[in-house]
């Protein structure tokens, strides 16, 4: 499944506890987003917004990965918008998550169908 935020198609939801990105992959800019509703009326809330560095990420040894599968335990998931290091700098990178945190705002932004 996918979802689009400020116009840029997220690929996901991968568990919170064992995805990572690793140096040998494309750098991402990634949404930890809750699933909340009804099965057939979901919605969608932006919990937080960020971005890997050259080196990678695992997105369980964030200081906030805790907090976020205690508070949404089984609803919490991560999707991963990949940027090549041939198309985005780090800088890119930051800007974007940057750009996307702010029309979002984290945790309280939800994304409309």
């Amino acid at each position: 499944m996918a979802l689009k935020l400020a116009g840029h198609l997220f690929t996901g939801p991968f568990p919170v506890e064992t995805t990572e990105i690793r140096s040998n992959q494309a750098p991402v800019v990634y949404a930890i987003i809750a699933k909340e509703g009804e099965p057939w009326a979901p919605a969608f809330r932006v919990i937080d917004i960020g971005y890997s560095e050259d080196a990678g990420i695992r997105f369980l040894h964030l200081p906030n990965c805790a907090l976020w599968t205690e508070q949404y335990a089984g609803r919490v998931g991560v999707y991963l918008f990949y940027t090549p290091r041939s198309e985005y700098s780090l800088d890119d990178r930051r800007r974007l998550a940057d750009e996307i945190r702010q029309k979002y705002d984290p945790p309280n932004g939800m994304i409309e169908g």
